[in-house]
């Protein structure tokens, strides 16, 4: 497989887990723009504030970098391993299905606000998820 091609399937893997992560997070009350709001407010700056933020981005990176690993290190028929694949598959998909029936609050926040804050997110977890593809492709 080409280094680009693997490094393209590492930064979609990457970000779409980091979304996926950040609207099970947005679900369970942790949005990340009204965290973003209450860190430039406040003085105080806890965990709650930074932890969801922590969280996207490490997950971009480690998914980023196992998906990397996988295609760089695995030679391309992957027939054997078709029934791993459709169970993978299967995972995923229910929970996605899980994630996207809860609930999600009313928000707070400026409509512009919002889209900013994830527009970082979605970049900060693309850049992530290269590192760890780089990382990963290196070793």
């Amino acid at each position: 497989m080409t280094p680009a091609l693997i490094y393209a399937a590492a930064l979609t893997c990457g970000v779409l887990a980091a979304l996926a992560l950040e609207i099970y997070l947005t679900g369970a009350g942790f949005d990340p723009a009204n965290l973003w709001e209450n860190f430039l407010s406040s003085g105080t700056r806890d965990l709650r504030t930074a932890g969801p933020w922590w969280g996207i981005v490490a997950l971009a990176f480690v998914v980023g970098g196992i998906t990397a690993a996988a295609l760089s290190r695995l030679p391309p028929p992957w027939h054997r391993y078709r029934l791993l694949r459709w169970v993978a598959a299967g995972v995923i998909l229910l929970l996605l299905e899980d994630i996207t029936h809860s609930g999600v609050a009313p928000e707070a926040v400026a409509a512009g606000v919002n889209v900013a804050v994830r527009l970082t997110a979605l970049c900060v977890a693309a850049l992530m998820a290269l590192l760890g593809a780089y990382v990963a492709v290196r070793r």
